[in-house]
């Protein structure tokens, strides 16, 4: 059986949706384990991953938008744990290590997007952030 163009592509964005919804459930879940005081390693490379697997599946149906918001929160809440003093310092080493990596990839996304004062700013608050760890 052939589908009409608007079946297939109405199709093709329910999937995502579906798939959107799926992985925003596991965010919560990863965010829920680095909320607690004892998270460990692990689960701060788990919640990691998971946004950028949220931020894959973004960039590959072609949500821009949603692309940068999943990467930004990622960057955000790492930027958060590198300032966390109840964290252990290789925590906080882990969590500037990655967050260094979402950086790149927002920096990259905002210089392709045309938006360098943007990336500007996020690179500056950064290392104010993220100087003292060191």
């Amino acid at each position: 059986m052939n589908l009409s163009i608007s079946a297939w592509l109405q199709h093709k964005i329910d999937e995502y949706k579906f798939s959107v919804r799926d992985i925003t459930v596991d965010y919560y879940m990863a965010q829920a384990k680095i909320n607690r005081p004892e998270c460990s390693l692990d689960q701060l490379r788990k919640f990691n991953d998971t946004c950028l697997d949220m931020a894959e599946l973004c960039q590959l149906n072609g949500d821009d938008h949603s692309y940068l918001h999943a990467l930004g929160k990622l960057h955000h809440r790492l930027v958060q744990e590198l300032a966390n003093t109840e964290r252990d310092r290789l925590f906080r080493m882990q969590a500037w290590q990655l967050a260094r990596h979402s950086l790149t990839r927002l920096c990259h996304q905002l210089a392709m997007n045309g938006e360098w004062d943007k990336a500007t700013r996020l690179q500056s608050e950064f290392v104010k952030h993220a100087s003292w760890i060191m």
